[in-house]
């Protein structure tokens, strides 16, 4: 029985809930088609060894695959409070959309909302994306 793949595009390159999520449909729905492809496989002609060896590969890989994707997350987490906390103490100038030019001040400390670092200003909160020069 051959089976074709499927493949997906997308435009968004972000990581979001709904990517997760489409990871374990693909992970479950590749487990489902095996077990399926190998419940009605015809008793006369059975999958060929190399065939099973070759999905179970597949799926080896595609488990270490969202394993690397969750540990470069993590990382990539780590990294960014680690910028953020670095700035404590230091001026930046940082962009301000009411304002044409970019404003200055001292980093009084970081606060995280929604996973995201905010550096505290006095009483503005600023996201680490507007810093624009670091003193």
């Amino acid at each position: 029985m051959s089976v074709d793949g499927v493949t997906s595009s997308s435009g968004n390159s972000g990581a979001s809930m709904s990517n997760v999520a489409m990871q374990t449909l693909d992970k479950n729905a590749f487990l489902k088609l095996l077990v399926t492809q190998l419940r009605h496989q015809d008793p006369m002609n059975p999958m060929e060894d190399k065939e099973f060896i070759s999905q179970l590969a597949q799926f080896s890989s595609l488990e270490q695959m969202q394993g690397l994707n969750t540990g470069f997350e993590g990382l990539s987490k780590s990294s960014i409070a680690s910028q953020a906390f670095a700035l404590i103490g230091r001026t930046i100038d940082y962009a301000d959309p009411a304002y044409d030019a970019p404003l200055t001040g001292r980093v009084d400390k970081v606060t995280f909302e929604y996973g995201s670092p905010i550096l505290n200003i006095g009483t503005e909160k600023v996201l680490l994306a507007n810093v624009v020069t670091v003193y």
